[in-house]
């Protein structure tokens, strides 16, 4: 658990003199309507130069993570955590909407916190900003649509501590931030700003460079956000304003966008600024976007992935190892995308990158990729996959399925989850699906061994076979498999010779004694230990 000082008189200068980014002609006025009762007492730290400059080194324990989800039907708060726990998760992906804390308090979810820190030992938790209260909302349209963001966002950050904040109350969104800092950052690692704020429904998305409306090339335009209706520069403001207030109290914290679905909208991100007119680079606005975010989490469901062009034609290619391909793909293009706008640890420092949302269904919905030998056997090879890329967590969607899986109207997101349909299954009465084992077992044999590249390397692994080696200490643990190759098939068979006896632990957890020699591997992993 982390912590933040705790000593109320001190909250000194440094945050209180970053009176910057008024913009011209903007009202100052002072709401009344604020939302905070009793903030956590905060001492104020120096405010970084940006993550242009400096990104703290992420050296914490690869985490295990789930998005909690809600479910009605008698489970609260504490009774998903506890199925998270006894899945093998030791990190939450949580959210605190702005409309949220409006209605029920500001510090209606620290219990939660507490239990989930305190009592479950869960760790550099994640939690995503958003949905501003309608008394905060920007009454702006835009294409069309009203924004999805908040009210004064050009409105100089911070102000001379009054009315009891040490941010300016007509920045909304600071003040928002701010709360949520004040009541949950001793808890919180990463801070999200807004979910998916690159959703569309457009194509101009994936895109590919060059296609007239291709984000690579183009400004998104409010009306292809649905989850921000605003300019894209209105959200890189967003991301100024959480860094500069985040990073403000908590330098070790880090902020990053909220799970991003597309390459083309990161490039946006870095290629302009917050500047609203045009996002060009100012006095005012001097950096783009990038200068404001020292993490990037982004999503991954293979399932859109899950097939090759043969030069006529879609292939379709549904198999575990296809999905790990695609969650490589999607990797080393962020990555690349990245570089390529200079955060190559060069430049300008990496970024630290996680996976805040990832899986595929326990069942085959149409043509997508689906099923419960899939489904259990990507989720082991992609927690491998994450920690040999150096991902510093990886959360699953989610705790829970909410259709039957014989329900004809569920799709694919539906029948995601580590337990069967929990609005059918109260407490009590859940059931474990094969994933759900499956992350538990991984859990068990992995968190808190270190992925070492010389011992995996050392394996001189063959076309056919995949894998990793994982050190606590001076024990060695391997995680191996042979790779899928086919459509809609998880069979897959190959022998690997290594020297002496092994405890080898199925998906399942069970464990029996194998020899080294001839090994036999199946497209099912293996953890091996020697003996």
């Amino acid at each position: 658990m982390k912590r933040l000082p705790i000593l109320f008189l001190l909250l000194v200068s440094a945050c209180l003199l970053l009176n910057a980014f008024r913009a011209p002609g903007l009202s100052a006025a002072r709401p009344q309507d604020l939302p905070y009762s009793i903030y956590l007492p905060l001492v104020a730290k120096q405010y970084p130069a940006g993550a242009n400059t400096s990104v703290r080194p992420y050296t914490a324990t690869f985490q295990y993570g789930l998005n909690p989800g809600y479910y009605g039907n008698g489970w609260d708060d504490q009774g998903i955590f506890g199925l998270c726990f006894a899945a093998g998760c030791r990190s939450a992906r949580t959210s605190l909407p702005d409309a949220f804390l409006a209605q029920w308090g500001p510090t209606i979810r620290v219990s939660t916190y507490h239990y989930a820190v305190n009592n479950l030992q869960f760790q550099e938790m994640t939690t995503f900003l958003g949905q501003p209260r309608a008394a905060w909302r920007d009454p702006t349209y835009y294409d069309g649509y009203q924004s999805n963001l908040w009210q004064g966002l050009y409105e100089p950050i911070w102000d001379n501590s009054e009315n009891g904040t040490p941010v300016n109350d007509a920045n909304r969104f600071a003040v928002y931030v701010w709360t949520v800092v004040a009541n949950y950052g001793q808890f919180i690692r990463f801070y999200e700003i807004i979910n998916e704020p690159d959703y569309t429904s457009s194509s101009y998305g994936w895109a590919e460079p060059g296609t007239p409306g291709s984000w690579w090339n183009n400004v998104p335009q409010p009306k292809d956000l649905p989850n921000l209706r605003a300019p894209v520069y209105q959200y890189i403001r967003l991301l100024r304003i959480a860094y500069e207030v985040v990073k403000c109290y908590d330098p070790e914290a880090y902020v990053t966008p909220g799970g991003l679905g597309y390459t083309s909208f990161l490039d946006a991100l870095l290629r302009y600024t917050d500047n609203p007119q045009g996002g060009t680079v100012t006095s005012a606005y001097p950096l783009t976007g990038g200068a404001y975010f020292d993490a990037l989490s982004f999503h991954n469901y293979p399932q859109f992935g899950t097939r090759y062009w043969n030069g006529s034609q879609w292939i379709p290619d549904r198999h575990s190892d296809k999905a790990v391909q695609v969650l490589l793909a999607s990797f080393a293009e962020r990555r690349a995308t990245l570089a390529a706008r200079g955060y190559d640890g060069i430049t300008y420092p990496h970024k630290v990158l996680l996976i805040t949302e990832i899986n595929v269904a326990r069942k085959q919905i149409g043509e997508t990729l689906g099923g419960i030998e899939v489904q259990r056997n990507f989720t082991i090879k992609a927690l491998v996959k994450a920690q040999q890329l150096g991902l510093a967590q990886v959360y699953w969607y989610t705790t829970g399925e909410v259709k039957d899986d014989t329900d004809p109207q569920a799709d694919s997101f539906d029948l995601m989850g580590f337990y069967e349909n929990l609005k059918r299954d109260g407490p009590g009465a859940q059931k474990i699906t094969p994933q759900g084992s499956a992350n538990r077992t991984t859990f068990e044999q992995l968190y808190g061994w270190k992925y070492d590249p010389v011992a995996t390397q050392a394996l001189s692994l063959t076309a056919t076979i995949d894998g990793a080696a994982f050190r606590k200490g001076t024990q060695l643990r391997y995680v191996l498999w042979a790779k899928t190759t086919q459509d809609r098939s998880e069979v897959a068979s190959a022998t690997l010779d290594l020297p002496g006896m092994y405890e080898a632990v199925a998906w399942d957890g069970t464990i029996k004694t194998v020899s080294g020699t001839q090994l036999q591997l199946s497209g099912a992993p293996l953890f091996l230990t020697a003996q």
